[in-house]
Order: C-alpha cells, then sequence, then structure tokens
C-alpha cells in the first residue's frame, strides 16, 4: 500500500516490527492461548510470556491496573493491556500498531 502526501510516497511492508513490545500474561494454557500465541508467531512477532503462577508481584501489579478478578490471558502491547481480546481484534491491532510505526519513523524519524 502507498500513501501520498505532498509528493512523499510510502512503501507499507508486511515486516515485522521489532519496536513493539508485546507481553503474554497468563496462568495456564488453553484454546484461546494456543490461538494468540499462533497468530503472533504467524504475524512474526516477538513476545515475552509472563505465567503469573509464579511471578506474583507482576500479578499483584496487574491487579492494581486492571482490578480484580483479572481476565486472562492479558495481552500487552507497548503499555496498553487487553483482557483476553477476540482474536481478530488482536490482529487489527498489531496491523495498525506495525503501520503507526512505520508511518512515524519515515514521516517523523521515531
Amino acid at each position: 500500500m502507498k500513501l501520498n502526501n505532498e509528493e512523499k510516497t510510502m512503501e507499507i511492508s508486511k515486516e515485522p516490527e521489532e519496536n513493539s513490545t508485546i507481553i503474554i500474561y497468563c496462568k495456564e494454557w488453553c484454546d484461546y492461548l494456543r490461538e494468540l500465541v499462533h497468530l503472533l508467531r504467524e504475524k512474526q512477532r516477538s513476545f515475552t510470556f509472563i505465567d503469573l503462577r509464579f511471578d506474583t508481584e507482576k500479578a499483584k501489579q496487574l491487579v492494581s491496573v486492571l482490578g480484580n478478578p483479572l481476565i486472562l490471558p492479558v495481552l500487552a502491547i507497548d503499555d496498553t493491556y487487553y483482557e483476553k481480546p477476540p482474536i481478530s481484534t488482536v490482529a487489527d491491532i498489531l496491523d495498525l500498531n506495525g503501520w503507526k510505526q512505520q508511518f512515524d519513523k519515515k514521516f517523523y524519524g521515531t
């Protein structure tokens, strides 16, 4: 896809962006989590997995931000939290996030 703005053209690539920080917080594997991990791998996005059974401090931090009970898994993309979002929504967020990063890099140098 190309965008034209004052004779500037930007190619939107399908390559993964390395600037995104993606963290998955959960307590156990489930079908939803398998689908989420599959989507992230399919989109070639790296992520960190934190099992809250073994990181009670992180669990307390999430509860203080999101409230209790936590709806797991929680997906954090660039410090924005999503409690068990639909897989289609995650795909849209990742696509939009990658597009924004490429746009900012091209036009703002950030």
